[in-house]
């Protein structure tokens, strides 16, 4: 019976730490990536693009410094921010690139994953 008990909390205890391992966010680098990748496919980009929009997810994925602790107010910098991080990327597509940006933007609150468990 002890063994079985052992047993049971180390499967918990290991299943629990692999779960955790999985939950862990993505470093500024890796959500640039794959940002980048996304929009590679999705756009057709060529390799100037590729590097010139890597670089722009690079800058808007870093921490701010001073973001606020206002739920709101952090929400609305958030939102400002990609906004120019979108007529940044605009810039360096052409027209057809463009059109197909915008539908993208369009089903991306689709495709998020919506989480109640922080």
């Amino acid at each position: 019976m002890k063994k079985l008990v052992v047993l049971l909390m180390l499967t918990f205890f290991v299943g629990g730490s692999i779960f955790a391992q999985q939950r862990q966010r993505a470093t500024p680098e890796e959500r640039a990536k794959r940002q980048t990748e996304t929009l590679v496919k999705e756009l057709s980009l060529t390799k100037e693009q590729e590097t010139k929009v890597h670089e722009i997810n690079l800058k808007y994925a870093q921490p701010k410094e001073n973001a606020s602790t206002d739920r709101d107010k952090r929400r609305e910098e958030m939102r400002k921010s990609m906004d120019e991080r979108n007529a940044a990327i605009k810039e360096l597509l052409t027209d057809e690139q463009k059109k197909k940006f915008e539908e993208h933007i369009k089903k991306a609150p689709e495709a998020r994953p919506r989480g109640g468990n922080r």
